[in-house]
């Protein structure tokens, strides 16, 4: 999957072949497609080891179940963003399948299925925060977690267009405690 990270990043998802993935994997062709049918499922498995890698730092930022240290819940967001990995190889290919994903219909569909189970988990991460936190929502965990990658990724990519303006979570850092105060609440 290193290999196709790098491939993807340095070529692009169309210009890189499974060949070239292939050789920087050491792998033979057959030994591709006894793994994936494809290039999108290739990248779908990639997407699932992101969130995963994602979601560690997620758990690793909120700290042990049942144990909290009397921070906010903004500066817990807040860190996990600023802990999360700002890898521009991923950044490049995660936007390539998303303008992929907008013009083809099975990459679309594929695309917006792993972004929901990645999107639904950690929303179920939030929730299980937000109680230990003594917190409840006003809008749903999924929609708020949707505002709060599509901040992120805005972010990232004026970071990655203008790197000496703003760091990749420096508009999240600025933005997500205004929201999250917005939509969050002592539970009764």
């Amino acid at each position: 999957m290193d290999a196709a990270l790098d491939a993807f990043a340095e070529r692009g998802f169309h210009g890189a072949s499974v060949e070239d993935v292939c050789e920087r994997a050491g792998f033979s062709r057959g030994a591709f497609y006894s793994n994936y049918s494809s290039k999108t499922e290739l990248f779908i498995a990639l997407y699932q080891r992101q969130t995963e890698r994602v979601l560690a730092v997620l758990d690793a930022s909120a700290g042990p179940a049942g144990e909290l240290d009397g921070r906010d819940f903004s500066t817990v967001v807040t860190e996990f963003l600023s802990a999360a990995p700002h890898d521009r190889r991923w950044f490049l290919i995660n936007y390539e399948f998303g303008l992929l994903a907008v013009r083809n219909e099975a990459s679309r569909a594929a695309f917006a299925a792993v972004r929901n189970r990645a999107w639904t988990i950690f929303a179920a991460h939030l929730t299980d925060l937000l109680e230990r936190m003594g917190l409840e929502l006003t809008v749903p965990a999924l929609e708020l977690t949707r505002w709060l990658f599509a901040v992120y990724e805005g972010g990232a990519t004026q970071a990655f267009v203008e790197p000496d303006v703003v760091s990749p979570q420096e508009i999240s850092e600025r933005v997500n405690p205004i929201i999250l105060a917005a939509v969050t609440r002592a539970k009764d």
